[in-house]
């Protein structure tokens, strides 16, 4: 009987999808024979949420439904409120308002409000180093979103109309508005809704307003947010109760009494601020002269005077520089300094410590004014901003937790961002300010909110958008931190040491150059993100650091593919590392993990220009069985075989560049997942140039063939 219930359910089921994909078909076809006739235009829905197949709530097509039910659920949900989200909207095609049909002698797409999104383009994306025009005419790889709902600004999203080179997909956003807001439905106008005013200057007296009554409603309306002390003091601390001209380090850890502080989170941006050295380490403490201090740090010790915290904490005055032993007992500390700050404030806009945050707003952040005619002789204006924040999906509603996908690839705007150091910073803060280009910030455990912005502000308690299990948040943690530069080769893992230290896993678990004992094998599938398979990602410095099955020995992002339900295929014997220093969860200089399991010796093709990189068996009739598609570890080479003719593939590890690449390597299966044949996942594997009779990682392989498990040796591997 229970198994004919769910047969009957997944049946009735198969209907409902079935029945809404019809419904949402004949939508589509609605939506393109009427356009015409009611001058809705088929590319940007003349700006509005409504008529679309695609508007929330109305039914979806089955693979909207399959790939991501739960958020079919949400859009479900939020559609009391007309809202679209379009994708992918080719700017070639709102180029064509631009270009005359020789049919009729018009434009070939009359849409205004597609010509108004050339308009906004044309004033954002055109200077002397690049042209969104010239872009889309080059074929390059630049798009359009569009996210609208009733009674919010409508936001744009722009792909790659600038260029960063840590992110193979860079967007802004823009948002557009009304000022002053229209209180009633005008026809013919975009769908948007008021914004708030944005300071153009931060050291106004409504800023300072704003950052003060942001933490006061926190402390007395956020019980998520208070934070549990443990009775951590750090070892050294900025005394500034006394006003600028009686700033003094202190040694409070000694001092046994319970303070609170705020913490500094900037750029070191190669300058030298002044800095804590053994022989000035007496001077500072009977007195630190704050005309001697760079403009970001002065800033800092105003915040902190404003909010009435009595210390701060700035790393380059409470860590004696010159000093490795205290610098590495100190790095280890800095997850309970930051976690256990009153409020982190963060210089996002400044690059380096000479650059104030506190003070007049650049231009580029001012909104710009267009006109959109509506109807003969009628113009309204349209205000344009840069979002300070990239917009996260409109199916979240005003859930905004950790760990989601937006989470971990959604770039703030700011030269601090994409600093290493910085990611733990924020992420260990309970309450913290976020001085960004764009807008101040204030981010805590319950919500999120700017002083440009109007309420509801959105939520960040965790959980709210579904449990997410220890493994899953460290590998969101990973990917979100790898997106990021750092100085140092060298901090690579202390740089994140601090996380690490507050995961459940520290207290069941080993940690192991940023992977954990206890998820070892999943942790072990981690792949490069796209961009630069073509160069050498592993420099001398990264292997001197880690071992190549970490994902520390990688200088560029690295992701993890969502897997569901795997049965692990092999068993970790042993796995080492040999940490350097005081921190356990710090630099490494080496590791080996040995496992129990099949590999599968195959060969190993890969064409750089083309950024084409296969895997494949050679059959027992000599015929090479069909190819697999792996991602690489950067850029292979291929190196001798002892005592053997061939070859074996392994990581670059000079500037030496190949085109293409034929030489032989393994495939060693971790686990599989339950889809048909092609269920099996896995490591590609060469042979390590440094320790004998060992192997190195140089890539991850998903959807490989059963047989090639079947087939495969039972061996134990040493990786290096």
């Amino acid at each position: 009987m229970p198994s004919f219930l769910g047969s009957a359910k997944d049946l009735a089921k198969g209907v409902r999808l079935a029945a809404n994909t019809t419904i949402w078909a004949g939508n589509v076809a609605a939506r393109h024979f009427k356009g015409s006739r009611k001058n809705v235009c088929l590319i940007c829905n003349n700006l509005q949420p409504y008529g679309h197949e695609n508007t929330f709530g109305r039914p979806e097509a089955f693979w909207n439904q399959i790939s991501s039910p739960e958020e079919a659920a949400r859009r479900k949900e939020l559609s009391s409120v007309p809202t679209l989200v379009l994708e992918n909207i080719s700017t070639k095609k709102l180029l064509e308002t631009r270009e005359i049909d020789p049919k009729t002698g018009g434009p070939k797409n009359d849409c205004k409000y597609c010509r108004l999104l050339c308009e906004i383009f044309d004033a954002f994306f055109i200077d002397e180093w690049m042209s969104w025009i010239t872009e889309t005419k080059n074929g390059m790889p630049i798009r359009v979103g569009l996210m609208i709902r009733e009674g919010s600004p409508l936001i744009i999203n722009c792909w790659n109309f600038t260029y960063d080179k840590w992110f193979l997909q860079a967007r802004v956003d823009l948002e557009l508005y009304s000022d002053p807001p229209m209180h009633y439905p005008v026809p013919g106008a975009p769908t948007m809704g008021p914004v708030g005013p944005r300071s153009t200057d931060v050291r106004s007296q409504e800023s300072m307003n704003f950052i003060k009554q942001s933490v006061s409603q926190c402390c007395r309306e956020h019980p998520g947010c208070i934070i549990q002390s443990d009775g951590f003091v750090p070892t050294r601390l900025i005394y500034v109760g006394d006003g600028k001209d009686a700033l003094r380090l202190c040694d409070t850890a000694s001092s046994g009494q319970s303070v609170a502080w705020a913490a500094l989170s900037h750029c070191w941006g190669g300058g030298k601020p002044l800095s804590l050295v053994q022989s000035r380490l007496d001077m500072l403490k009977e007195h630190i002269d704050f005309s001697e201090l760079p403009a970001t740090f002065k800033d800092a010790i105003t915040v902190t005077q404003e909010l009435g915290v009595l210390y701060v904490w700035i790393d380059s005055l409470c860590i004696i520089q010159d000093n490795k032993t205290d610098w590495e007992v100190e790095a280890s500390r800095m997850g309970a300094v930051y976690s256990q700050a009153f409020i982190v404030i963060t210089s996002a806009s400044s690059p380096n410590p000479d650059t104030p945050f506190l003070g007049p707003r650049d231009v580029e952040w001012s909104p710009k004014r267009f006109n959109l005619n509506i109807s003969p002789g009628v113009d309204i204006p349209i205000m344009v901003r840069r979002r300070h924040l990239l917009a996260a999906p409109l199916d979240q509603g005003l859930l905004e937790p950790p760990f989601t996908s937006s989470w971990a690839t959604l770039k703030k705007v700011g030269p601090l961002y994409a600093r290493g150091w910085c990611f733990q910073e924020w992420f260990l803060a309970k309450r913290i300010l976020h001085f960004a280009p764009g807008a101040i910030i204030f981010e805590c455990k319950t919500h999120r909110q700017s002083d440009d912005q109007l309420p509801p502000y959105p939520s960040t308690v965790p959980g709210t958008l579904g449990e997410v299990t220890t493994m899953e948040q460290w590998h969101m943690i990973v990917k979100s931190y790898t997106s990021r530069q750092l100085t140092f080769t060298i901090d690579k893992l202390p740089a994140i040491a601090g996380a690490a230290t507050i995961m459940p896993q520290a207290k069941t678990s080993r940690y192991l150059a940023g992977l954990w004992s206890e998820t070892l094998l999943m942790d072990l599938l981690w792949q490069v993100m796209p961009g630069r398979a073509h160069t050498r990602l592993m420099t001398k410095e990264h292997e001197e650091n880690a071992p190549t099955w970490s994902w520390a020995s990688m200088n560029w992002g690295v992701t993890w593919n969502t897997l569901k339900s795997p049965q692990r295929l092999a068993t970790v014997i042993d796995a080492q590392t040999k940490v350097e220093g005081a921190n356990p969860y710090g630099q490494v200089s080496g590791g080996s993990i040995t496992l129990r399991g099949r590999i599968k010796y195959c060969q190993l093709s890969s064409n750089y220009q083309r950024m084409e990189h296969w895997v494949y068996s050679i059959k027992g009739d000599g015929t090479p069985s069909r190819k697999q598609h792996f991602r690489t570890d950067g850029a292979l080479v291929s190196g001798p075989v002892p005592d053997q003719t061939g070859t074996v593939a392994r990581r670059i590890r000079d500037d030496s560049y190949v085109q293409q690449l034929e030489t032989s390597a393994a495939f060693f299966c971790i686990a599989r997942c339950p889809w048909a044949n092609a269920d099996h996942v896995g490591l590609i594997l060469g042979l390590s140039p440094k320790v004998p009779g060992c192997m190195e990682r140089v890539g991850n392989i998903t959807n490989v063939p059963k047989d090639w498990y079947e087939t495969g040796q039972e061996v134990t591997v040493t990786i290096v």
